[in-house]
């Protein structure tokens, strides 16, 4: 018989820093603990999708993240060198920005935290036999060549994809190039298997899910944020994303096309049966009411959102309120970038 996958669960009803230290302790106990032995050096994968306030439900709450630090410390018995990380959207240049506005920034005061862009270090393009979509991805060297990853997603919907959880998080350790390459796609099915490609280069060794405060509506940027009340954690990645389905009260999960790629591919359990709850049985865990994306988008033909993925382009401008016309800035731009 196969063993099925464990997903702990804990109730959270809000980001003070005692109640979500205990209750993501006990989510992860539930979900079996962190896999050991944890090395010196760990990366989370956040979710910082754009420079938004933690009340905004767009990305990871830094409470989550700075208890997850907690718990990385208690499990290893020491501080090791963690680094919270992830690559924004294309348009969010501004890092400091990024990590200010989002609250992340406060985190790398704690002795042996760093936060920062997860492209850092640059990116490496791997090829593997078994994609589905993309011949080969630029991913983030950082990413690929952390010794232990925790995948801290945020459960939100998706316009595109349906939800976001913990297979759609790891979307994010591309280069901007590749992930534009993903949506440029004849079918959703194209683009669900582009997220499932990037994913199966290196998965997680462990996923926690920031799903206290949800995103319901148009996400994953401009959606409303929804009470949800619980964090999720777990080994297996799709196992999490079925229970976050159930929260966000789809009717069929294996209906949504990144989770039907992602169990054609063997990522992992196909139905509910091959799950192991552990903290609540599945009819306590659905938001009733729960909205999800209107759908607008995805009903416009694929390659017309394929496009406007590719065409996007990030260009400087000037700001005349702070322009002197010294025109330092023309002389010292590495590319040419300012015009005359």
């Amino acid at each position: 018989m196969t063993e099925k996958s464990r997903v702990g669960l804990t109730a959270c009803t809000g980001y003070g820093d005692d109640e979500v230290e205990c209750a993501l302790r006990v989510a992860v106990e539930r979900a079996g603990g962190l896999p050991g032995p944890i090395p010196r050096s760990v990366l989370v994968k956040a979710n910082a999708l754009s420079p938004s306030p933690p009340e905004d439900a767009v990305t990871t709450n830094p409470s989550i993240l700075r208890a997850i630090v907690s718990e990385i410390s208690r499990s290893a018995g020491c501080v090791p060198d963690i680094r919270i990380a992830d690559n924004p959207g294309y348009v969010f240049t501004d890092s400091d920005r990024l990590f200010k506005t989002t609250g992340m920034d406060a985190l790398s005061a704690a002795d042996g935290v760093s936060v920062g862009i997860l492209s850092d270090l640059g990116a490496r393009t791997v090829a593997l036999g078994t994609f589905r979509t993309l011949r080969e991805a630029r991913i983030s060297a950082r990413y690929l060549d952390a010794p232990y990853c925790i995948n801290a997603p945020k459960l939100k919907t998706h316009v595109e994809t349906e939800m976001s959880g913990c297979i759609k998080n790891i979307f994010g350790t591309a280069d901007i190039e590749t992930r534009k390459r993903s949506h440029r796609s004849a079918s959703q099915v194209h683009l669900a298997d582009a997220i499932v490609d990037i994913y199966s280069i290196r998965p997680p060794d462990f996923n926690i899910v920031d799903a206290v405060v949800g995103m319901e509506g148009d996400g994953p940027s401009h959606g409303t944020p929804r009470q949800v009340g619980w964090i999720a954690a777990g080994r297996n990645a799709l196992a999490v994303d079925w229970v976050l389905c159930r929260m966000m009260c789809f009717g069929d999960p294996g209906a949504i096309p990144l989770m039907s790629a992602a169990v054609r591919r063997g990522i992992g359990p196909g139905d509910e049966s091959e799950i192991e709850l552990v903290g609540a049985e599945w009819s306590e865990i659905p938001s009733v009411g729960f909205k999800l994306s209107s759908g607008a988008l995805r009903a416009l033909p694929t390659f017309l959102r394929g496009l406007a993925h590719c065409l996007l382009r990030i260009s400087p401008a000037l700001e005349p309120s702070s322009c002197v016309r010294c025109w330092i800035c023309r002389e010292v731009c590495p590319v040419g970038a300012i015009g005359e």
